[in-house]
C-alpha cells in the first residue's frame, strides 16, 4: 500500500463532467497539468490512498483539469469520488531535494498541536485569503483559523503527520 508521505497532494476532485465517468480535478495554485504526468493518480478514499489509472487528462482552465480514470466508467461511479484529495507520487528528485518548495497544502490532513495547549485538531483545508492564507483546523467540530506564518510553525513531523505550532497568546 502506498503511504501519504511518499506522495504529494496536488488537488481535489470537485465535480463530474459528462456521463462517462470523467471528473474535474481542481489543482492547487502551485501545480499545473504537468504535475499529473504520471501513469497513476491516487485518491484519498476512506483514509487510504487508492490508485487510479490515468487514461486522459486535459486542461479545462488554468486550475481545472478534466480527467478520465480507468476505474470510473459511469457518472454514478464518478460521484463517489467527489471531494477526494488527489495525490501523485513524489519523484526521487523531489525526495532528495533539500530546497524543494514548501506548500501549505502538503499539510492538509496533518494533526496539530500547540505549545501550551496540546492537541488542537486536524488541518482540513487551506484558505487562500488575499495575501493572508490560513490553515483551517477542525477542533472537535469547531473551525479554528491559524495564519500560515513561518514563525508560528515550531515543527513538522512528516512521519507522524503532525504540525506543532507556537502561537501568540490569545490566538486560540
Amino acid at each position: 500500500m502506498i503511504e501519504k508521505h511518499t506522495c504529494r497532494q496536488i488537488g481535489v476532485v470537485v465535480k463530474t463532467h459528462g456521463i462517462a465517468g470523467e471528473v474535474v480535478i481542481r489543482l492547487f495554485d502551485e501545480f499545473s497539468i504537468d504535475d499529473m504526468d504520471a501513469e497513476y493518480v491516487f485518491l484519498d478514499l476512506d483514509g487510504g490512498l487508492v490508485p487510479f489509472y490515468l487514461e486522459e487528462a486535459r486542461e479545462k482552465k488554468q486550475s481545472d483539469v478534466l480527467v478520465k480514470l480507468e476505474q470510473l466508467k459511469s457518472d454514478d461511479a464518478a460521484l463517489r469520488v467527489i471531494d477526494a484529495p488527489v495525490y501523485v507520487e513524489k519523484s526521487e528528485q523531489e525526495d532528495n531535494e533539500a530546497d524543494a518548495p514548501f506548500s501549505a497544502y502538503q499539510l492538509v490532513g496533518y494533526e496539530c498541536q500547540a505549545v501550551g495547549h496540546g492537541s488542537i485538531g486536524k488541518i482540513v483545508a487551506v484558505q487562500e485569503i488575499s495575501k493572508n492564507p490560513l490553515f483551517e483546523i477542525d477542533n472537535n467540530g469547531e473551525e479554528l483559523l491559524i495564519p500560515i506564518v513561518d514563525q508560528f510553525i515550531a515543527g513538522i513531523d512528516d512521519e507522524q503527520q503532525l504540525v506543532i505550532f507556537d502561537l501568540p497568546e490569545g490566538l486560540i
